[in-house]
């Protein structure tokens, strides 16, 4: 991590939207970094947006590796018409009720009539309770099984609902995600008003997967 503030002209110090994105495993790991709480008013928002150009199918789960603490507030969006409009696609917050005014739920407790719903869960969200957890999810593979069986073991029962249900085809069709981040993990006590620049966003690996 940058000791201070990071300073993109300086290799030493640069962590650049792209090392999201490479190469997992890298001596040393890479990652993108934020700047920090010290350098944005309150709170530090951070939005990163993924345009492919075209449609494709999500057809695993998108998984984000903080190389910080996992945020206590964020949202992950879609767009279907290039960024002009988005949607939610989940929430996630160390308290639902009070950040989003949603009850906390999980995708495994969806079933296939409210697979389209959107979600706010608490368990991506508390990185200061599990401090070796550092991946947050959206479950395809999970609302995928409700129609394709455990294991997916019935991909044709799959396939027809994608075919012939527009609205459940179009929920896992993108041509754009964005990650809004609305407020880093700042740890069990109060934010410490006097050191703000340990307060920031990092991102080692981003994993979303289609056709």
């Amino acid at each position: 991590m940058c000791n201070n503030e990071c300073d993109a002209r300086t290799p030493e110090l640069a962590h650049p939207p792209e090392l999201m994105v490479d190469d997992e495993g890298r001596v040393p790991n890479t990652f993108w970094q934020s700047v920090s709480w010290r350098q944005f008013p309150e709170p530090l928002v951070v939005n990163l947006t993924l345009s492919w150009g075209k449609s494709i199918e999500l057809t695993e789960d998108i998984v984000i590796t903080f190389e910080s603490g996992r945020p206590e507030q964020m949202v992950l969006e879609k767009s279907l018409d290039h960024g002009h409009t988005w949607q939610p696609y989940q929430f996630y917050a160390v308290d639902c009720l009070n950040s989003f005014g949603m009850e906390s739920r999980r995708a495994q407790d969806l079933t296939a009539a409210s697979v389209l719903d959107i979600i706010c869960t608490e368990e991506y969200s508390r990185g200061y309770v599990w401090k070796l957890e550092k991946t947050v999810r959206f479950e395809i593979q999970v609302r995928f099984a409700l129609f394709g069986g455990p294991q997916l073991s019935d991909m044709a029962s799959l396939y027809s609902r994608l075919d012939t249900t527009k609205e459940l085809r179009d929920f896992f069709t993108v041509t754009d995600l964005r990650l809004r981040l609305l407020r880093p993990a700042t740890g069990p006590t109060s934010v410490d008003p006097l050191n703000l620049s340990k307060y920031f966003y990092a991102i080692s690996n981003l994993d979303i997967r289609g056709r």
